[in-house]
C-alpha cells in the first residue's frame, strides 16, 4: 500500500483475535488482503456509511481515497500477518490494543 501518510504498523499473533479488536479499536474502514502488492482489498467492516463505486471488494486507489480523507483505517495483510493502521491520534493505545487481543 503506497499512501503518503505513514501508517502504524504492527505483526499480529497467531492467534489474535480480530474481531475483539475491530470492536475496541472502532475503525471507519477495515480491510484484508493476501500481500501487499494485491490489488484488490475486501472489507472487513460493515458500519461504513461511505458508498463507493464497489462496497465489499475495492481497488488500492479507492482505499488511498478514504485514508487521505482522514478516514481511520486499518489493512489487515494475511500473508505475513501484518495490521496497517492509519489515521489513528494514539500509536500506543492501538499497541495496547493489539498487545491485549
Amino acid at each position: 500500500m503506497e499512501v503518503s501518510k505513514k501508517p502504524f504498523t504492527f505483526t499480529l499473533k497467531n492467534d489474535f483475535n480480530m474481531t475483539g479488536f475491530l470492536l475496541k479499536a472502532k475503525p471507519d474502514e477495515a480491510f484484508r488482503t493476501k500481500t501487499e502488492l494485491s490489488k484488490e482489498l475486501v472489507r472487513t467492516n460493515t458500519t461504513s456509511n461511505v458508498k463507493l463505486k464497489d462496497n465489499i471488494d475495492l481497488t488500492q486507489e479507492d482505499v488511498e481515497k478514504l485514508i487521505e480523507a482522514g478516514r481511520k483505517t486499518l489493512i489487515y495483510y494475511e500473508a505475513n500477518n501484518r495490521l496497517d493502521a492509519y489515521n489513528y491520534p494514539d500509536e500506543f493505545e492501538l499497541l495496547d490494543l493489539v498487545v491485549k487481543y
